[in-house]
């Protein structure tokens, strides 16, 4: 299967070692965000190994301490460094990745199924962020090596090293552990010649590579800023590292569904990540599978299992639904599978070289516009070189929290970048931040007596109003939530730019003109992911929590109706933003417009109920959404009979029943709409509205007057 292009005594076959460099590195470098990206747990990563201290379970030792180690570099600011760490661990993985791949077959074969590995978004987009993946990635591509997937005589280091390797690479990630069994497939000839001695000395490296975690409790014992559980003690650091005292959104989101209920629709959404990150590639894959059956049974079986086991038995395991949110979670574990894949394109590539040698440059052309098309794919997500979401929304929330202040955020990028801000570039030490999620921690309590002494902290994630009461008694500096916070239904609230002020009889002031702070122009709403849109989103709730607020006191103005347009363009999947616009025009007499705006309303309703469906959402939220969406029909009904339209308003009354069949003023509007034209419709259109809603005083007027006739 090997051609002439094999690195020989020449060293002819570095040269496609250099070119796939030549290509990647800049390429890398040049699409670099230049701060702290809006991704995942980036702030909270960056902050931890800035300070060298416990991230959240299972503590990710091996992340923070060579991430902490790297960023002793003087290279530009922490956040860009770190950054540059992920994006050399990745392209660190391809290098190792084309080695093995050359070694196995050729250095051509494996130069193109490392490009379109390079070109993968999912790679692209973990090695331009300081979290963990990209080391993952490159231990990932390190295990294969190790294990000889260049297949050797037995004997060697290959067991002992793959045990210590292994061992240490879970001290970075744990899922690692889904490569097992194609590890031990590759090595079981060597397992077994070792015996009994050679599988306790690997046994032996294993555990000393895993060692690492032991960073765990003895950095807690000097409680650390970020000291996530407090794993000091050996009955806490036992249920860290199995993440036993840990509810991830992955794993609080799988457990509201039966197993396995959400394999399929995960399936079809990596199968089409496949087709999007390796596009023409599949067909040398299929062939490359095909080769490895006729030349490498096992290495086979070992590749397929390293697929398995990380794709869709993962899969299986992770449940998740295919929204936006959960997929962002998902995506970053797709690398295993990708790896066995690209290996399997470099195998069909060799073999099609081999096979077919007039016919080479014709596959190599094939191979290449395979990898422009992975290229063109994700060239845009790609690129975040000018990408300053992330700190330009923890900064204005700062800037619009009065000093001495509470601040509490619950999302993650939200609340992690208020930390990086904080910990990392010193930004606002006067301003308390307060994770609302780990409010109720003792741990979290604990940290905060010693960091942030003045702060009388209650459990804010109880859902119970008495406790954010609580908490605003005793801060007189004043409590503030950012949009994403979760408050009870009764606290009282006032919209303070990006914050909401909570119990604003008893807190200090916010800035006059949120304007003034807004760092808009940086915010280019066409978004690369979904945490990037979600900090727009942000940003578009704070405008439209304004004219809600300014609505109910009806006093909406030209500078709210300028803020609910811009909040539509930074997220077109708010439905409010069009509806408080519609009120506008309506408290102006101007019905034409709000009629548009009404309709625009409902129909963004009726798109994310239409979503419900498509991302398996709960039962809850899609019921939450259509009682929203009626309500928009319901405006849009008083639009269409403000401007003559009867047959229209009665559609809209009708459409909004069917969401919401407890919405009273529906059937009231449809009573007075058939008002001195069906007076038996009109009664029962009242009574109706009277068994939902027995305090509906106008119906019940203008029933007793039916009565009374």
């Amino acid at each position: 299967m090997e051609d002439n292009l094999v690195s020989g005594p020449d060293g002819r076959g570095r040269i496609f070692a250099a070119l796939l460099a030549l290509i990647l590195v800049p390429l890398y470098l040049y699409c670099l965000p230049p701060v702290l990206p809006p991704y995942r747990d980036s702030g909270e990563m960056a902050s931890a190994a800035w300070t060298l201290g416990v991230a959240h379970q299972p503590g990710y030792p091996l992340y923070l301490v060579s991430a902490k180690l790297f960023s002793l570099l003087p290279l530009g600011n922490p956040a860009w460094r770190l950054n540059l760490f992920s994006a050399a661990a990745g392209l660190a993985g391809l290098l190792v990745f084309w080695r093995l791949a050359a070694a196995a077959f050729s250095p051509a074969a494996a130069f193109f199924a490392a490009l379109l590995l390079g070109f993968n978004f999912t790679l692209r987009t973990v090695s331009s962020v300081p979290e963990m993946y990209a080391l993952n990635f490159f231990f990932a591509a390190l295990l294969l090596y190790s294990a000889r997937i260049p297949e050797k005589g037995s004997g060697g280091p290959a067991v002992p090293l793959t045990a210590f390797l292994l061992g240490l690479a879970m001290t970075n990630r744990m899922d690692i552990v889904l490569a097992f069994p194609a590890l031990l497939l590759l090595l079981w000839p060597d397992v077994k010649a070792g015996g009994a001695t050679g599988l306790l000395k690997a046994t032996g490296l294993f555990f000393l590579g895993f060692s690492l975690y032991l960073y765990l409790p003895l950095r807690s014992s000097g409680w650390p800023l970020f000291d996530w559980s407090h794993p000091a003690d050996p009955a806490t650091f036992w249920a860290v590292i199995t993440r036993k005292s840990y509810g991830s959104t992955l794993d609080l989101i799988s457990r509201e569904y039966a197993p396995g209920q959400l394999f399929w629709p995960n399936l079809k959404v990596y199968a089409s990540h496949l087709w999007q990150n390796f596009s023409l590639g599949l067909a040398f894959a299929a062939a490359g599978v095909y080769a490895e059956f006729r030349a490498s049974p096992r290495r086979l079986a070992a590749l397929a299992a390293l697929f398995l086991f990380s794709g869709p038995v993962f899969l299986y395991l992770a449940n998740m639904p295919p929204n936006p949110h959960a997929l962002a979670i998902v995506e970053p574990y797709y690398l295993l599978p990708d790896l066995a894949v690209a290996f399997w394109a470099a195998a069909g590539l060799a073999f099609a070289f081999s096979a077919l040698p007039r016919a080479r440059p014709a596959l190599a052309l094939g191979a290449l516009a395979a990898a422009l098309l992975v290229f063109s794919a994700g060239a845009r997500g790609s690129f975040r070189r000018s990408l300053f979401a992330a700190e330009d929304y923890a900064a204005d929330v700062l800037r619009g929290a009065p000093p001495g202040s509470a601040v509490v955020a619950k999302k993650d990028v939200q609340l992690f970048s208020l930390w990086y801000l904080q910990s990392v570039k010193g930004l606002r030490p006067d301003v308390q931040v307060v994770a609302q999620g780990l409010s109720g921690s003792p741990w979290y309590a604990a940290s905060k007596k010693i960091y942030s002494p003045s702060l009388a902290l209650r459990n804010l994630n109880s859902g119970d109003e008495a406790e954010w009461r609580a908490f605003a008694d005793a801060n007189p500096g004043g409590v503030y939530a950012t949009m994403d916070a979760a408050l009870p239904p009764e606290t009282p609230a006032l919209p303070a730019g990006l914050l909401n002020r909570v119990y604003p009889g008893r807190s200090a002031g916010a800035p006059a003109d949120p304007w003034a702070f807004y760092a808009l122009p940086r915010l280019d709403p066409d978004y690369r992911d979904f945490f990037d849109r979600d900090l727009g989103t942000s940003y578009a709730n704070a405008f439209v929590s304004a004219a809600a607020r300014r609505s109910v006191a009806g006093a909406l103005g030209p500078q709210d109706l300028r803020g609910l347009r811009l909040a539509a363009l930074l997220d077109p999947d708010v439905p409010d933003a069009p509806l408080y616009e519609g009120f506008y025009h309506s408290s102006r007499n101007d019905w034409a417009s709000a009629k548009r705006c009404f309709r625009a309303s409902g129909e963004t309703y009726g798109r994310l109920l239409a979503l419900t469906e498509k991302y398996y959402s709960l039962p809850a939220l899609k019921a939450t959404i259509a009682a929203a969406g009626a309500y928009a029909w319901l405006n849009y009904g008083v639009a269409c009979e403000k401007t003559g339209d009867g047959a229209a308003a009665e559609e809209a009354y009708r459409l909004a029943l069917r969401l919401n069949p407890a919405l009273a003023d529906a059937h009231y509007n449809t009573a007075i709409l058939y008002w001195n034209r069906d007076w038996s419709r009109v009664r029962a259109e009242l009574e109706a509205t009277l068994r939902l809603n027995p305090a509906h005083q106008a119906a019940g007027k203008y029933l007793q007057q039916l009565r009374d006739r």
